[in-house]
């Protein structure tokens, strides 16, 4: 029992021993990285600085077409002791441009701050011995505007195309028309409001998508994004028959074709099948396509098409033709055709 005693006694001064010595060498490294820490801090140091930005004192009724930037991000030269602060935080207090310091007073207007400008009003947000080598942006600038505007339709500006043997039967915009505001120089050259360059293909059906408009330095878009709506429609094939026209002839000139029409196929949304019109297909023959091709047979040719039909085929492309003299025997008789046979041109 008195030899199990001792040993717990020599087992516990070993153990208070080893760990007085090892608090003791931990205490001396902290001193040595004080130390060094301290010596560190008197170096120069480069570090990346975010200071926020916001413009003050906007008058009401003029409305900011291109807003300064939320923050800018500068890098700064100094002391380690004097970054500490800074790297604590990363950030400064928020940079405070006055509007009223660059308003000039007209409809329209901007203002441009470069860094030179700057440096005082940053120079009260970091400390006052660091150095400003770069600023990200560079140029800190906004445009104004007040109240000159157009409204205008907004347009499609890219691809939007369905799968091959799907059609887009309908597209429009919600809404459909924006106001923009912008300097008068602008407004000016401007007809639509275009979406950003889009890229939708290979639709199979009816979708919406909400994109972007289309903007520039010094103007505003209310509202600046919109609903594109596509309904997407099968294709069907449709074939209607359709008279051939003589066009441009001379008044003592008909002409007659064999045969007289053509089949017309055509591709078509299913739900407008139904009101397609065949008259509004027009296939002529024109009196100067047959004087200078002067061959045996004649090509009509497809001039109008209803809205909405693509891929028209005329069948036959060429049909036999044959100019007859219109013949007028007396002053007071009935003008009548007499067909003359001519060579076939």
């Amino acid at each position: 029992m008195d030899n199990g005693t001792q040993g717990e006694r020599k087992k516990k001064r070993f153990l208070g021993k080893r760990t007085k010595d090892i608090l003791i060498f931990l205490f001396f490294v902290l001193i040595c990285t004080v130390f060094w820490f301290v010596r560190e801090l008197e170096e120069t140091f480069s570090m990346e600085v975010i200071v926020p930005v916001r413009l003050n004192d906007v008058p009401e009724g003029v409305i900011i077409t291109t807003d300064v930037p939320e923050e800018l991000k500068l890098t700064i030269h100094d002391k380690g002791v004097e970054l500490v602060p800074l790297m604590m935080h990363n950030h400064t207090d928020t940079l405070e441009i006055s509007f009223k310091s660059y308003d000039n007073h007209e409809p329209t207007g901007h203002g441009v701050l470069l860094l030179s400008q700057l440096q005082a009003s940053l120079k009260r947000l970091i400390p006052s011995t660091s150095a400003i080598s770069n600023m990200s942006p560079d140029t800190v600038y906004f445009y104004y505007n007040r109240g000159v505007h157009r409204r205008l339709p907004v347009r499609t500006l890219g691809v939007v195309e369905a799968e091959p043997q799907y059609c887009i039967s309908e597209q429009h915009f919600t809404p459909d028309s924006v106001d923009i505001y912008a300097p008068a120089s602008i407004l000016d050259t401007m007809k639509a409001a275009y979406t950003e360059r889009l890229n939708l293909t290979g639709l199979s059906k009816s979708s919406s998508h909400k994109v972007r408009l289309r903007t520039r330095r010094g103007m505003r878009i209310f509202p600046d994004s919109v609903t594109l709506s596509t309904e997407v429609d099968i294709l069907t094939r449709q074939t209607v028959e359709v008279p051939i026209t003589g066009v441009n002839f001379p008044a003592d000139k008909t002409l007659r074709t064999f045969p007289s029409t053509v089949k017309i196929t055509y591709l078509v949304a299913e739900r407008k099948a139904h009101s397609i019109d065949p008259s509004n297909f027009v296939v002529v023959v024109t009196y100067a396509d047959l004087i200078e091709h002067d061959e045996s047979r004649c090509r009509p040719r497809l001039t109008n098409v209803p809205e909405g039909v693509s891929g028209a085929l005329v069948d036959p492309i060429e049909v036999d033709y044959l100019l007859e003299n219109v013949v007028t025997e007396e002053p007071d008789a009935k003008t009548k055709k007499k067909p003359t046979k001519r060579k076939k041109r």
